[in-house]
């Protein structure tokens, strides 16, 4: 009795699962809606007429009057009513009227050609033809206008789509959210043509891109449909139907059919990349005479197993048959399968969707009496069905799939109140397991996850897919959250990333540069671009992530000490010194400010801690590239980074670059990533040999100078000072021409003639005064004959000053050789020729070294030397003239007064003479 009971309640069980079941299959919406919207309208007598959605599950539906679908019964409604639900279940109402654009009736009716298209970011697309004609013909080509339409209702913009025939063309949206759309027309010959337009840009315009022959038939094929579909990585593919018929030559046997008919399914892409479309690849052939083949509705699978097309095969008299033809984007058939249980004569297919998590569904009419019932069979990817679907009447249901999870979405009005529509979710069983957050049912799990808190600094993410994958050509994109917009940090390549064999081939690691998760407390989130990885076993492009979704938050800053401000160089690329010297000759600082904003935005710091100075100078090593002094500072704010942690995130930033924003902004793009960020070295470090040098040169003067006072003290031993000066001068001089002359170009030609200019003129002067004292005077020819050489010598060595002729006059250290006599006269020359000098040389070049220290950003010691150099020639030459014009002065007093004297005691002897006599 106990074992009866047992298998008593089993049966019972089971009676009533069977129950349940078939009434959750009858009746699916209600019961397994997970998104569900509702929105009663102000007119009554809606019908949904289409619904379209988008990749991010954004829906449209347009909404008429009337009992039927007839489109003829709403010609006289004065507007478009339309509705965007957003996946939110926000809805945007939109009644456009139809005066607005002067639509003309024959696109209501007897046919409507008004088509609906969702394009991003958040636009909505709608064409209709221009017509001349009441009844359009479908032979004749019209103009055909597109309007783009905002989520409120705004008319944005209108553009002209070119000449078309009603029918015989196509719009298919980009799966990528810049590549805009595709139109595909037919024309009467066969061939089949593309446009490329764009999506709506800054301005929300939408302009052509190209267009080409994507099809050419041969002079016996006919073609008599075609379908368009979109691709993973933007591009578009598009399946052709041909007719060839070869007429028989024989025609003597009257009893036979001769002619030979060949129907053949094409499929050809046009990648995002190229605007040439690939070979023609044969997806289905046959030479059984069929009256008409249709390629219907082609989709791709979200799974990676490619993409299918429906086939309908028609004979006049029997049921029509369908195959669905499976294949990849290399042109290779996968599979053809042939639809089961639609032996029905009542039973009319519409269309087919992928599901999300694998398999497909067939959506058709059940038609019984007056009833029109929508149905859906739910496929595994081997072709069995798994379950159906009574989705309801085919008047007040329209039926599509979400892109982004595993089920079908319906959308219908209330029988009963025709003024209320709603919009609900029909989940179907995934066919594999899937984390359901990352919409990808390709992706198991990530690392970090999401929602997760990481380190700062963290340098390792990682993907782990379902299956083994290959890369393909696809980016990831790491963004940080921000208020105004989010900030691209890093984007990689598939060329720095790695597998992890360990994982069979389905793990790949992602190596962030370490400045890329600097921000404590942040949101950062991974865009995973289409086509970044394929199934290894068929090489097909899989989705990634879309933004928003793997997002994760970095942890809190640890204790940071208060750092000092740091000053460095940063240096820019040929191309950008030029553009940059280019801007600033026209809007100046202001293209400083404006690279330190976007540097300081990138980082990111806060604005105020980066500031580049308004000056620039040319790399003396690579005279074309600009360098530019950039100063770091703290913030006054706990939160911000310290200096050294900013330089560092700043120097990977840039050894980067082509990885990071950097790259992508006007300004930052012109910074030289071979040139890190060079903070202003240490002058000992730096010149600790030149300081030695030049102190040992100081010191073994000042020995020579002590070592001539020892030897006569009444000589003129200041001269050796003198020289001193005067050669450092000079070596300072020629060293700043040749290193630092061209820093600046208007600096450039001044400081040549300012070096040059002296040189001849104090050459030319010394040689003449040598010259014409030794001519005119016996004592200094004496001396020149004893010691012509240092004559020589000393003539040669004025050219860096004429002073230097004191020397030979000066009997320093007692040694004859500086024992020449000059007359009043040399010696007036020298003092002129060196006042002069001060005029042509010492006061322009101190001149230029002040006007060069102040617009110089490196600070190199040599530009700084030459300043105090020519500083202190100006100063010892001004005083040193001006005292041995006293000098002079008193002097020629002292002579004229002697003069004087003497004359006066002359004159007394003759007087006195003559009074005796």
């Amino acid at each position: 009795m106990i074992m009866h009971k047992i298998r008593f309640n089993f049966k019972t069980i089971f009676v009533i699962l069977s129950i349940i079941l078939e009434l959750l299959l009858t009746n699916l919406p209600e019961s397994h809606a997970t998104f569900n919207v509702s929105f009663t309208e102000d007119l009554d007598g809606m019908i949904v007429f289409t619904s379209i959605i988008d990749r991010k599950g954004t829906i449209l539906l347009r909404l008429i009057r009337g009992n039927t679908l007839d489109a003829c019964n709403y010609t006289d409604e004065p507007r478009i009513h339309l509705r965007v639900i957003l996946s939110t279940g926000e809805v945007h109402k939109i009644d456009l009227p139809k005066n607005t654009l002067n639509i003309l009736p024959p696109n209501f009716c007897p046919d409507d050609y008004l088509y609906f298209y969702l394009l991003e970011p958040n636009y909505i697309i709608f064409t209709f033809y221009n017509f001349d004609d009441q009844i359009p013909l479908r032979s004749k080509s019209y103009d055909e206008t597109g309007v783009v339409l905002s989520y409120t209702g705004e008319i944005v913009s209108t553009f002209s789509l070119g000449r078309g025939t009603p029918l015989n063309e196509t719009i298919t949206v980009s799966l990528d959210p810049k590549g805009g759309f595709m139109r595909t027309f037919i024309w009467p010959n066969g061939t089949i043509t593309w446009t490329k337009f764009t999506s709506p840009d800054e301005q929300r315009t939408i302009y052509k891109l190209g267009e080409g022959i994507l099809f050419a038939p041969t002079p016996q094929e006919i073609v008599f449909r075609f379908n368009a579909f979109s691709l993973i990585d933007g591009g578009y593919g598009c399946a052709i139907v041909t007719n060839q018929t070869i007429r028989a030559t024989n025609t003597s046997i009257q009893t036979r059919m001769l002619d030979e008919t060949t129907w053949t399914a094409y499929v050809t892409f046009l990648w995002d990349t190229v605007n040439t479309p690939s070979q023609l690849f044969i997806l289905y052939q046959t030479s059984i005479p069929w009256e008409t083949v249709k390629v219907g509705t082609c989709r791709r699978a979200y799974d990676g197993t490619g993409f299918a097309c429906f086939l309908k095969f028609q004979l006049t008299g029997l049921l029509p048959l369908i195959y669905s033809v499976h294949f990849l984007s290399q042109g290779s058939v996968t599979s053809i399968r042939k639809l089961r249980n639609y032996n029905q004569t009542n039973f009319e297919i519409d269309t087919f969707y992928n599901v999300f998590a694998g398999g497909y569904v067939v959506i058709g009419v059940l038609y019984q009496g007056d009833q029109a019932t929508l149905i859906g069979n739910f496929y595994n990817t081997s072709g069995s069905i798994i379950e159906t679907i009574n989705i309801g009447d085919d008047n007040y249901y329209k039926v599509n799939n979400f892109p982004n999870n595993n089920s079908l979405f319906y959308a219908n009005i209330d029988r009963n109140d025709t003024k209320t529509w709603r919009v609900g979710a029909i989940p179907l069983p995934p066919l594999k397991h899937y984390d359901e957050r990352y919409s990808n049912p390709n992706i198991n799990s990530t690392t970090p996850t999401i929602d997760e808190v990481i380190e700062l600094h963290a340098t390792s993410l990682s993907i782990t897919y379902n299956s083994k994958v290959v890369f393909g050509s696809g980016n990831t994109s790491i963004y940080q959250k921000l208020p105004n917009g989010d900030l691209l940090r890093e984007q990689t390549s598939y060329e720095v990333i790695e597998y992890l064999p360990d994982s069979g081939y389905t793990k790949v690691l992602i190596t962030a540069i370490r400045s890329t998760f600097n921000v404590p407390s942040a949101t950062y989130y991974v865009e995973v671009g289409a086509n970044f990885v394929q199934l290894s076993e068929n090489k097909e492009p899989i989705y990634g992530i879309e933004p928003n979704i793997w997002t994760f938050k970095t942890g809190p800053y640890k204790q940071i000490s208060r750092t000092e401000p740091v000053s460095g160089l940063i240096r820019l690329h040929v191309n950008g010194s030029a553009e940059f010297v280019k801007a600033y000759k026209s809007y100046g600082y202001s293209i400083m400010n404006n690279l330190a904003n976007q540097i300081a935005s990138i980082i990111p710091v806060s604005p105020n801690q980066i500031h580049i100075r308004d000056a620039y100078q040319y790399d003396q090593n690579t005279p074309p590239r600009v360098l530019l002094r950039m100063d770091i500072t703290h913030n006054a704010s706990n939160n911000e980074q310290d200096v050294p942690q900013i330089i560092e995130d700043f120097t990977i930033l840039l050894e980067n670059m082509k990885y990071t924003q950097l790259s992508r902004e006007n300004y930052t793009s012109w910074l030289d990533n071979t040139y890190n960020f060079q903070i202003t070295a240490n002058l000992w470090s730096r010149y600790k040999t030149t300081i030695i040098i030049g102190g040992t040169i100081f010191c073994a003067v000042i020995t020579i100078y002590l070592y001539a006072v020892y030897r006569n003290k009444n000589a003129r031993n200041f001269v050796i000072i003198t020289v001193a000066l005067i050669v450092q001068d000079f070596f300072f001089d020629v060293l700043f021409v040749i290193k630092n002359g061209r820093d600046f170009d208007d600096l450039f030609l001044p400081c040549v003639l300012t070096f040059i200019i002296p040189i001849i003129f104090n050459t030319v002067m010394a040689s003449f005064i040598l010259l014409s004292e030794n001519s005119r005077e016996d004592k200094f020819n004496d001396w020149f004959r004893k010691y012509p050489q240092v004559a020589a010598v000393f003539t040669l060595a004025a050219c860096a000053d004429v002073d230097i002729l004191n020397v030979l006059s000066s009997r320093v250290g007692g040694l004859m050789i500086f024992s020449a006599v000059y007359s009043n006269r040399a010696e007036l020359m020298i003092f002129r020729a060196v006042c002069l000098n001060l005029l042509i040389e010492d006061l322009p070049q101190f001149i230029i070294r002040v006007i060069y220290w102040r617009k110089n950003i490196t600070y190199n010691v040599l530009p700084t030397i030459a300043l105090i150099s020519a500083g202190v020639s100006l100063l010892t030459t001004v005083v040193g003239r001006l005292y041995q014009g006293i000098i002079r002065c008193n002097i020629n007093k002292r002579e004229t007064l002697v003069g004087l004297i003497g004359e006066t005691i002359s004159l007394e002897p003759k007087n006195q003479k003559e009074e005796n006599g």
